[in-house]
């Protein structure tokens, strides 16, 4: 076969080449014999602008074929192969993501790959291995043996590993858009088993009138500035010292986000003695650079509606208002959560009215009181507007 040089090809007319794309590029020339064989050879390696792309270069490089009296065993063979792999590939999307148990999801892989022994094995942090179906640790299998692994991960983590028989290996591209429709299946089934379990402990939450408690830090935005990558540890510790006491004292843990921590607690004396719990914890702790992490506390008791996804209602918007009205080492209830506490007050603790006041988006003024205690700041500026 006669080279084509940069000359040569740009002498040739459009005709003379089976595909030309949308600007103009000449590929796959098929100006004689040999041109075209090389063709034949050469089509599944290039990447078309589209499908119509790909079926307008096949029709003109087979018309080139018959011209010169060639039989394209080969390329139909190879045609043929791929539009099956790609019709597979395309069916196995679309059928993981519709698989409901992580055994189905190992009978799909089998079936599209053809490895009846196929295995699907899950990466277990805790344990520091792949489980299999079972959760007991797998090995997998070396570079030398007749069973191959693909490793799926996230993130760059491990995720998911299939050991399959190494002749699968023989079609990389369907490997390939396989692989893709695992990691894609694997995810979104990480995900349900989140969701589920979110559900499962939602459903567990206290019901009827409960006592919410709420806490954030003051000027974490600066803290973050100031401290950098730092600001991480600090905030895991402020939310152990914000757990502990919180599970100490019977309460639950409903949501953290950013600085924001939400517990729920059957009875409101838990929830006022687990917010001075956590005002002495985090001011009698030693912070990076000296820093001054102050915790301000909204409590507030009504009757939300629980959901799979936590709880909604106006109690829960309510706590959230009385938080943001406070300072860093103040502790806010509403008139609901006084009521609640009643005398069950720990000695010393008194509770001060601060009058009425109207927060955002509630209808009513709410009747708020601040926490004092011997070891307590007392003196506060002004409520904040929220």
């Amino acid at each position: 076969m006669s080279q084509l040089n940069s000359k040569k090809r740009a002498q040739l007319p459009k005709s003379a080449f089976a595909y030309v794309d949308s600007r103009g590029r000449k590929r796959l020339p098929i100006n004689d014999e040999s041109h075209v064989r090389n063709a034949l050879a050469r089509f599944n390696q290039v990447i078309f602008e589209d499908e119509a792309a790909r079926e307008r270069a096949r029709t003109r490089l087979l018309n080139a074929a018959k011209k010169y009296g060639i039989v394209p065993v080969g390329f139909m063979t190879g045609q043929l192969q791929s539009q099956m792999s790609e019709a597979v590939a395309g069916r196995l999307v679309i059928e993981l993501g519709q698989v409901g148990t992580p055994g189905e999801f190992e009978r799909r892989l089998r079936s599209a790959l053809r490895d009846p022994s196929l295995s699907v094995l899950h990466w277990s942090e805790s344990a520091g291995a792949y489980l299999d179906g079972a959760g007991r640790p797998a090995t997998l299998p070396g570079d030398g043996a007749d069973r191959a692994v693909t490793l799926l991960e996230r993130q760059g983590r491990p995720m998911t590993a299939l050991v399959h028989d190494r002749a699968v290996l023989a079609n990389p591209d369907l490997v390939k858009t396989v692989t893709a429709a695992a990691t894609l299946a694997a995810e979104n089934e990480r995900l349900r088993g989140q969701v589920e379990a979110q559900a499962s402990e939602a459903r567990t939450l206290p019901t009827g009138h409960v006592t919410f408690l709420l806490t954030d830090i003051e000027g974490s935005t600066s803290l973050l500035q100031r401290l950098g990558e730092r600001y991480a540890p600090l905030l895991a510790e402020v939310r152990a010292i914000i757990r502990n006491s919180v599970g100490r004292l019977g309460g639950r843990e409903v949501d953290a986000r950013a600085d924001e921590f939400l517990a729920v607690f059957d009875r409101a004396p838990a929830a006022l003695e687990a917010a001075l719990e956590i005002e002495r914890g985090v001011q009698g702790r030693a912070w990076p650079d000296d820093v001054g992490v102050r915790i301000r506390i909204g409590i507030h008791r009504g009757r939300p509606t629980l959901t799979d996804a936590g709880y909604v209602g106006l109690a829960v918007h309510t706590v959230a208002r009385i938080c943001s009205a406070g300072h860093g080492g103040q502790i806010l209830l509403s008139a609901a959560a006084r009521d609640g506490v009643g005398r069950s007050r720990p000695t010393g603790v008194r509770l001060r009215s601060l009058g009425s006041h109207r927060l955002r988006g509630l209808r009513e003024p709410q009747a708020l009181f601040q926490v004092e205690a011997a070891d307590l700041t007392t003196h506060f500026p002004p409520l904040r507007k929220t």
